[in-house]
C-alpha cells in the first residue's frame, strides 16, 4: 500500500484524505520563481579550484553584483547586460551562477562563448567543471546524462528544454546553427572583431538569440586599447552606470576613483578623499558604503533593456581582491613600463589603454600634407618602392619614394576595385608597377622592388603572379607578428619544392616581413615629425592624397598588453600596412635602402640629377626587367635521408 495511503488509513478517512489531498498539491504547485541572487544565495558553492572565498555563496559580500545578476533573472525585462570591469570583482562568478541557474531554476538553450575554441577546454575545466561539481543541485543534473552520449566537452544536456553549448568566438562552426535563448560571452575583448565570411563576430552571435521574445546576453570583460576595445564599444552605447555609495561624513553619493586616491603620507595604507567633503576615507569604511550603494545610470534617457556596467578594483571587498595598498604598489611599480602600465589600467582600473599612436590623428597628418602631385618625384626622392595589399574584392597599391637616411615621400595611392581572382586584376597590376614615374629634371624612374602580401584567400593567385616574374624585383611576402624581427627577414623560404625537398627551378621565394616592426617604425617617424620643421620630416605627403588615406595609416594601434598590433573600431588599415609592404621592399637584398652610404646616394644623384650625361648601360639596369631566378638548393647525396620521399608518398 502507498505510504500516502498508510497514512489516510492511520489517521482516519477524512483526515488522511486531506493529508493526501495537501500532499498531491504541494507536488504539483508551480515552483516559486526566484531572481538569480536569490537562487545563488540558496544554492551556489563556490569550489577552492576556482575561488578564493570557497564556501556558501553570499551576494551580500559583493553587493554591487546584485542588481546585475537580477537584470539576468528570467523575470526581468532587460535583454542587454554589458560589465566592464577590473578583475577580481566576480564579473566571471556572475556568469557561472546564470549558468547554474539556468540549468536549474530556468532550464533553456544557452551558449557560452569564450575568446578561442583552445580557452574553451581550459574555462570548461577551471570555471565549469567546479560550478558542477561542487553545487548540489547541479550534480546530479549532469552525472548520469554522459553515458547516452548527451554530454560532450562543448555541449552539456540537462532536464527540461534545457542544453548548454560552449562555443569559441574564433570558430563559426561552434556559434552557428543554433537557437539560443540566453548567451554569456566572456572576455569579449579577446574575441576577434570579424570572422572570415560570416562578419562581425558580436554580430554573428546575436542571430542565435532572434527566434526568443525573451533572450538576454551578457558580455564581460576587462577592457584592452581604446577604440579597439568592444566592451568599452558595448558599454558607451548603454546606459553607462557607476555604483553610488554614501560618503561615510557627509552622506553624499561618491564612486571610486583612481585620481582620488591619496598616498602620500603612507603608501601601504591610502585614503580616499571625498569630491564633496573633502573628509577621509579609509578601507575599513568600504564594506559598509558597499552595503548602502546603488547604481546610478549616466543615460537614464536610453532604452531600460540595455544596461551597461563599469566597475574598478577600489570597489573590491576585503578578503576577495587586492588592498588599496598593494594597488598603489603595482601602479608604482609599473612606471616607465607600457605593457605593465597598461595591464594595470586595464584589469586593475577596468578602463582602456591609450596608447601614445593615439596622439596622432588624421587630420594632423593631412594638415602636413605638402604641394607636390602624385606620381610626382620632389627632389631628394631616389628611390620607388611599392607594397601591395591583397582584399577579397580588390587591392591595395603604395607607391613610397627613398632618400637618404630612409626619409621617404608617399607617391600614389589608390585601390583596385575587383578582385584578385581575376587574372585582368594581376594584369593591370603589373602594367601600373612597370609604368615609369618622371623626375623634376625629366629623368625615368621604376618601382625598383615590391612586395606583395600572400596572406588572405588569394594565396596562390599572389603565387602564380610573383611566379611569372611581372615586373623588377617582385616578392611574395607573409606577415610576422614576432616582436622586434627585421623589417624583412635576411633569407626567404622556398614554398615550391618537390617531393624530395629540392627547390623547383622557378619557384616562389616567400619572405618573411616584421610587421610589428615596420608599424613601430612608422608610428615614431609620425610622431617625431609632429615637432619638426617640414624640411625636417622623416615622411612627407602629397596634398593630392584622399582624406581615408590618412584614416587607414592610422588604422591599428599597438595593444602594450597582448603585445600585438589590433584594428582601430571602424577603420580599414591598408595605408599602414602598405606602407610596412612598401618598407620591407626598400630593404631587398639588391637595394637595401637602410644600409646605403653617402657615395651610393651621390651615385644615384649622378644618374638621376640634371647636368649629367645620358648612361646607356644606367638607363638600360633602370628599365623593367625580370627578377633573377630564386637561389636553388640541391640537397647533399651522400648520409641523405627518405624522409621528405616517403612522408610525399603516404
Amino acid at each position: 500500500m502507498p505510504d500516502d495511503l498508510r497514512m489516510a488509513e492511520g489517521l482516519g478517512f477524512a483526515d488522511g484524505y486531506s493529508t493526501l489531498l495537501s500532499a498531491v498539491a504541494g507536488n504539483c504547485a508551480p515552483r516559486k520563481k526566484l531572481t538569480l541572487s536569490q537562487w545563488s544565495d540558496a544554492h551556489r558553492w563556490l569550489s577552492g579550484k576556482a575561488s578564493s572565498a570557497k564556501g556558501r555563496w553570499r551576494t551580500s559580500r559583493t553587493p554591487y553584483l546584485r542588481e546585475i545578476m537580477d537584470c539576468l533573472s528570467e523575470s526581468s525585462p532587460v535583454s542587454r547586460v554589458v560589465m566592464m570591469k577590473s578583475a577580481q570583482v566576480g564579473g566571471t562568478e556572475v556568469g557561472l551562477n546564470w549558468i547554474g541557474y539556468a540549468m536549474h531554476h530556468a532550464p533553456c538553450p544557452m551558449l557560452v562563448v569564450v575568446p578561442t575554441i583552445e580557452v574553451r577546454e581550459r574555462w570548461s575545466i577551471q570555471r565549469l567543471n567546479p560550478l558542477l561539481t561542487e553545487t548540489d543541485v547541479l550534480a546530479d543534473l549532469v552525472r548520469d546524462r554522459r553515458r547516452d552520449g548527451k554530454n560532450r566537452q562543448d555541449i552539456k544536456d540537462f532536464p527540461g528544454d534545457g542544453l548548454l553549448v560552449l562555443g569559441g568566438a574564433n570558430s563559426a562552426a561552434s556559434l552557428a546553427s543554433m537557437p539560443i535563448k540566453w548567451v554569456l560571452s566572456d572576455e569579449v575583448d579577446r574575441f576577434p572583431w570579424e570572422l572570415p565570411k560570416e562578419g562581425d563576430t558580436i554580430g554573428l552571435i546575436d542571430q542565435r538569440t532572434q527566434n526568443f521574445r525573451r533572450r538576454k546576453h551578457l558580455l564581460v570583460s576587462t577592457p584592452t586599447v581604446k577604440d579597439a576595445s568592444r566592451i568599452e564599444d558595448e558599454y558607451n552605447e548603454s546606459d553607462q552606470r557607476h555604483y553610488y555609495m554614501p560618503c561615510p561624513h557627509c552622506g553624499e553619493g561618491i564612486t571610486f576613483e583612481w585620481g582620488n586616491l591619496d598616498w602620500q603620507v603612507d603608501p601601504d595604507h591610502p585614503i580616499y578623499m571625498c569630491v564633496e567633503c573633502g573628509g577621509v576615507i579609509e578601507e575599513h569604511h568600504k564594506e559598509a558604503m558597499l552595503a548602502a550603494g546603488e547604481w546610478v545610470p549616466k543615460h537614464p534617457e536610453r532604452s531600460h533593456l540595455v544596461r551597461g556596467y563599469h566597475i574598478n578594483g577600489l570597489y573590491a571587498p576585503p578578503g576577495l581582491g587586492y588592498t588599496w595598498g598593494e594597488l598603489v604598489r603595482q601602479f608604482k611599480s609599473a612606471q616607465n613600463d607600457p605593457p605593465k602600465l597598461q595591464r594595470f589600467i586595464n584589469t586593475a582600473l577596468g578602463e582602456t589603454w591609450e596608447d601614445r599612436s593615439r596622439d596622432v590623428q588624421p587630420r594632423e597628418l593631412q594638415n602636413r600634407a605638402e604641394p607636390y602631385g602624385l606620381r610626382e618625384i620632389p627632389g631628394g626622392c631616389l628611390i620607388i618602392t611599392a607594397g601591395v595589399d591583397t582584399q577579397d574584392d580588390r587591392l591595395a597599391v603604395q607607391l613610397v619614394g627613398w632618400g637618404r637616411g630612409e626619409r621617404c615621400w608617399a607617391l600614389d595611392w589608390l585601390e583596385y576595385p575587383h578582385s584578385p581572382g581575376d587574372p585582368a586584376t594581376w594584369r593591370w597590376l603589373a602594367e601600373y608597377l612597370n609604368r615609369p614615374l618622371e623626375n623634376a629634371w625629366g629623368k625615368r624612374m621604376y618601382v625598383e622592388a615590391t612586395a606583395v602580401d600572400s596572406g588572405g584567400h588569394y594565396t596562390h593567385e599572389v603565387y602564380g603572379w610573383v611566379r611569372s616574374e611581372p615586373a623588377r624585383r617582385v616578392i611574395a611576402i607573409k606577415g610576422a607578428n614576432t616582436p622586434n624581427r627585421p623589417i624583412l627577414a635576411g633569407r626567404p623560404s622556398h614554398v615550391d619544392v618537390n617531393h624530395a625537398g629540392k627547390v623547383i627551378k622557378g619557384g616562389v621565394a616567400l619572405w618573411q616581413v616584421g610587421s610589428d616592426t615596420a608599424k613601430h617604425t612608422l608610428l615614431n617617424r609620425l610622431m617625431a615629425d609632429k615637432e619638426a620643421a617640414p624640411a625636417d620630416r622623416m615622411i612627407h605627403f602629397s596634398d593630392q592624397l584622399p582624406e581615408d588615406y590618412y584614416v587607414q595609416m592610422l588604422g591599428k594601434v599597438f595593444d602594450a598588453d597582448r603585445n600585438k598590433w589590433v584594428q582601430r573600431r571602424g577603420r580599414r588599415a591598408e595605408g599602414m600596412d602598405t606602407w610596412s609592404y612598401a618598407c620591407a621592399a626598400s630593404h631587398h637584398p639588391a637595394l637595401r635602402v637602410h644600409a646605403l652610404r653617402e657615395r651610393d646616394w651621390r651615385a644615384l644623384e649622378k644618374q638621376l640629377q640634371p647636368g649629367t650625361k645620358p648612361d646607356p648601360e644606367a638607363e638600360q639596369a633602370a628599365a623593367p626587367q625580370p627578377a633573377p631566378p630564386p637561389e636553388t638548393v640541391t640537397p647533399k647525396r651522400k648520409g641523405r635521408r627518405n624522409d621528405g620521399f616517403n612522408k610525399w608518398r603516404v
